[in-house]
């Protein structure tokens, strides 16, 4: 796996997670504000290094 498709499989988990917590019913709104913006922070984090090693992420 090259670094592209590994950035690309990382994205796509990260975007799995944030539809897991959504529609997770058993968790606070609070507990779920905080998930989801810790992994919206993850994302961007993803879509920055692809941005630094000049590469676009189809799953962003």
């Amino acid at each position: 796996m090259n670094y592209r498709e590994d950035l690309e499989f990382q994205l796509q988990k990260v975007t799995l997670a944030i539809q897991e917590v959504l529609e997770d019913v058993y968790i606070t709104d609070k507990v779920r504000q905080e998930r989801i913006r810790k992994l919206l922070n993850f994302k961007e984090a993803i879509i920055y290094k692809g941005r630094e090693l000049r590469i676009d992420l189809e799953a962003a």
